[in-house]
């Protein structure tokens, strides 16, 4: 894999389709790079002046040339299957990676006449500025193709995870899941307010998770004692198989969180959470000192 990855000459074009926050995002990122980048969404039909990027009015023009497609598009379905068939009807086997979040590559493949060029490459929000991309495969996804994203995704300083296999909602966002639902149930039965569980993340164990992932957290803890731990809380763990009533209700509402200024907290555009401080402080963190 090393030897291919020597052997490929580097990305020169690449094509963005969906100008959401994520691919627009992830536009800036090649774009950043000095690559050609162009971008298309059929919903978007003004998108402003974006430096470095070419805004296309069809998916034809935007692929043309393009040596690699990142499809950031909604999470629906048949919506990406329906792009990745008139992607290949145009531009044929260009390795094409999705952004979803949501869905397998084996998935999105499913009656194409080149299954083997798609892959997932989940970026995390903000994706010109959060290391992280998870890189999918499925089963029949052509080692070149693996290849290719993953050498244009380190050249951009991505930390990237590859995946051996594909599974439903990849590594972050199963692990993000099981949080999510021992916190909803602490929170339904009374043990704390949503702002004690998000203190107890924030000043306990996410600073911890910050410099060391679960395993090496368990080392250094003491398999003994984690032995312990997780054969007494395991069975009283939440088991919950839907989503929680406390997250629907909201939804049911226009309750949707900081997008809509209400979820489990008001936001505004004065508000001091630290969350509103991360895309500025991670940017910074990135940005190479002046000499």
């Amino acid at each position: 894999m090393a030897n291919e990855a020597l052997a490929q000459p580097p990305i020169s074009s690449v094509a963005v389709i969906g100008a959401g926050t994520m691919g627009l995002a992830i536009a800036r990122l090649f774009a950043g790079m000095g690559r050609s980048v162009r971008i298309y969404d059929e919903r978007v039909s003004n998108l402003p002046e974006l430096p470095g990027i070419e805004v296309c009015l069809d998916l034809s023009s935007c692929l043309m040339g393009a040596e690699i497609v990142f499809e950031a598009i909604s999470e629906q379905l048949s919506a990406k299957q329906a792009l990745l068939r008139q992607i290949q009807d145009l531009a044929g086997a260009v390795p094409v990676a999705s952004n979803t979040s949501t869905f397998r590559p084996g998935q999105l493949a499913e009656g194409l006449v080149h299954p083997e060029a798609i892959l997932v490459a989940h970026f995390f929000h903000p994706a010109d500025v959060v290391p992280l991309v998870e890189l999918v495969p499925h089963a029949t996804t052509a080692a070149s193709a693996v290849t290719i994203t993953r050498a244009l995704l380190e050249e951009a300083g991505k930390v990237v995870v590859p995946l051996s296999r594909e599974v439903d909602g990849f590594i972050a966002n199963r692990l993000q899941a099981a949080l999510v639902r021992e916190a909803v149930w602490l929170l339904r039965n009374g043990i704390a307010s949503a702002e004690e569980i998000d203190a107890a993340v924030v000043h306990g164990i996410g600073p911890r998770w910050a410099l060391a992932g679960p395993f090496e957290v368990m080392d250094r803890g003491g398999l003994d004692i984690w032995q312990a731990v997780t054969g007494r809380l395991f069975p009283l763990l939440s088991v919950e198989a839907s989503a929680p009533e406390e997250i629907s209700s909201r939804v049911v509402q226009g309750e949707l969180g900081a997008k809509s200024g209400q979820g489990f907290y008001s936001y505004d555009t004065h508000s001091t959470s630290p969350m509103n401080r991360l895309d500025a402080v991670l940017r910074a963190a990135s940005t190479p000192a002046a000499s």
